[in-house]
């Protein structure tokens, strides 16, 4: 095959690889409540376990009323569905809340500081706004849709790794779970093509992208603070 013509199928958006819409419509359903349900939790933090725990419950059901009834039809109309790893982050949350640990749930928030990945999911979220108002010489979203773009990730993830492994013992332990999850979401795009078909919708989305920034804005004024 020749070379150029190779490249051109590997950045071609003409002919993306996009789920089934029943898929898309359950993944919508099946996303906010976990989104949803973990939210709650968070807000209802002081309230006592069996409370927290029933009002994430009935969260979640509601959301997956079908049709109108449900919060994920109109926050889907707004927001489209949240990113696979906003769902991986939050069933990991509900995970942790919901196992009993020698007795006790520790559940208390905290706001944890951004690691690498954190970091680069900060400055995806600024190039891709950028694309939005249309500010960059390409379409970085539509290049999503491409096999390059998921190999890209892939190899941006995969070195990202290989750089913490050079790391001391105690940062390779405290970034291992998020390399973990980031492999986690791509080999779950690559099996489904949820949410979307786009790379960047599966690693990222708005909110997440504000939550990160959140994490180090209030991480760094404590910083500043000590």
């Amino acid at each position: 095959m020749d070379t150029s013509a190779f490249l051109n199928l590997l950045m071609s958006t003409d002919n993306p690889v996009l789920p089934g819409a029943e898929a898309m419509r359950l993944t919508l359903h099946g996303v906010w409540a976990i989104v949803l349900g973990s939210g709650a939790l968070l807000l209802a933090g002081r309230f006592r376990r069996p409370y927290r725990l029933g009002l994430s419950l009935l969260v979640m059901a509601w959301t997956l009323v079908p049709g109108s009834a449900s919060p994920a039809y109109w926050l889907g109309l707004a927001f489209q569905t949240p990113s696979l790893t906003s769902a991986t982050i939050g069933l990991v949350w509900l995970w942790r809340v919901w196992r009993p640990q020698n007795g006790e749930v520790k559940d208390q928030l905290r706001v944890p500081a951004p690691g690498t990945l954190g970091l680069a999911g900060i400055a995806l979220g600024w190039v891709l706004l950028a694309d939005a108002f249309a500010w960059l010489p390409f379409s970085v979203y539509a290049w999503g849709f491409s096999s390059a773009a998921l190999g890209a990730v892939a190899m941006l993830a995969t070195l990202l790794w290989i750089v913490l492994g050079g790391a001391d013992s105690s940062q390779t332990a405290s970034g291992r779970p998020g390399f973990i999850l980031i492999f986690c979401v791509l080999a779950l795009f690559v099996l489904t093509r949820l949410p979307t078909g786009n790379v960047w919708d599966a690693v990222i989305d708005p909110w997440l992208w504000l939550g990160l920034q959140a994490c180090w804005l209030i991480n760094a004024l404590s910083a500043t603070r000590a």
